[in-house]
């Protein structure tokens, strides 16, 4: 996954505090919050927002993002294949 970076023009683009992945239509984002320490995840497709990473580098940021991201979509997978296996029964609230 390709990541750009919000790094000020001739800077290294490791400098930035934003960095944002897309694939179809999955937007992911690697980020730095103003006066916090450590790097977060946010990813709106499934619904995580500014969670906190343990990776104290970009690279382990963005690997453990991958991480968290895997399993978001595991849990995702088995609530859908449990859907798919139910039989319908319409009720009332």
């Amino acid at each position: 996954m390709k990541f750009k970076s919000n790094a000020k023009y001739g800077k290294p683009v490791e400098s930035g505090t934003i960095f944002e992945g897309r694939i179809g239509n999955l937007k992911v984002f690697v980020h730095k919050i103003i006066h916090l320490e450590g790097w977060f995840l946010s990813c709106s497709t499934l619904q995580i927002s500014q969670m906190s990473l343990k990776s104290d580098t970009l690279m382990g940021a963005i690997s453990e993002a991958k991480d968290v991201l895997r399993k978001a979509v595991d849990d995702l997978q088995k609530d859908v294949d449990s859907l798919c296996k139910e039989e319908i029964e319409i009720s009332r609230y």
